[in-house]
């Protein structure tokens, strides 16, 4: 079982402890995950647009060119089966966007807590 996830976040730090926790879960589940990442609202729309439908996202909803509900709401327009999880600080500033997203993580997140809500967004 093969899943396809893209990550959103326009700080560095943060996308290589996103993949290093999900590559920690590819390796307790024997499991393959393909990640692709953006750092700004246009690359991941380019993603969105030039590839598959992602499996799962996990957007950072402050970024620099905009907001992550654009992102969402480009990659439910192309698959309503994509999972997306909002990644902030703030998750009390996003409560009227609910509709796009299937969970909120609030920033700072601990490993076991991104692993265990990473695998509840993938359905594993």
């Amino acid at each position: 079982m093969k899943k396809r996830v893209l990550i959103v976040d326009d700080v560095d730090f943060n996308i290589e402890f996103e993949e290093k926790v999900i590559q920690a879960l590819m390796d307790e589940l024997k499991i393959e995950i393909e990640i692709d990442t953006a750092y700004t609202v246009k690359e991941a729309l380019n993603k969105i647009s030039e590839n598959a439908r992602y499996d799962a996202m996990v957007v950072d909803m402050n970024l620099p060119d905009g907001s992550g509900v654009e992102i969402a709401k480009a990659a439910l327009a192309k698959s309503e089966e994509t999972r997306i999880a909002a990644l902030t600080i703030y998750p009390s500033k996003y409560e009227d966007q609910h509709a796009f997203f299937d969970l909120f993580l609030r920033k700072p997140i601990m490993p076991s807590s991104y692993k265990n809500n990473f695998a509840r967004l993938l359905r594993l």
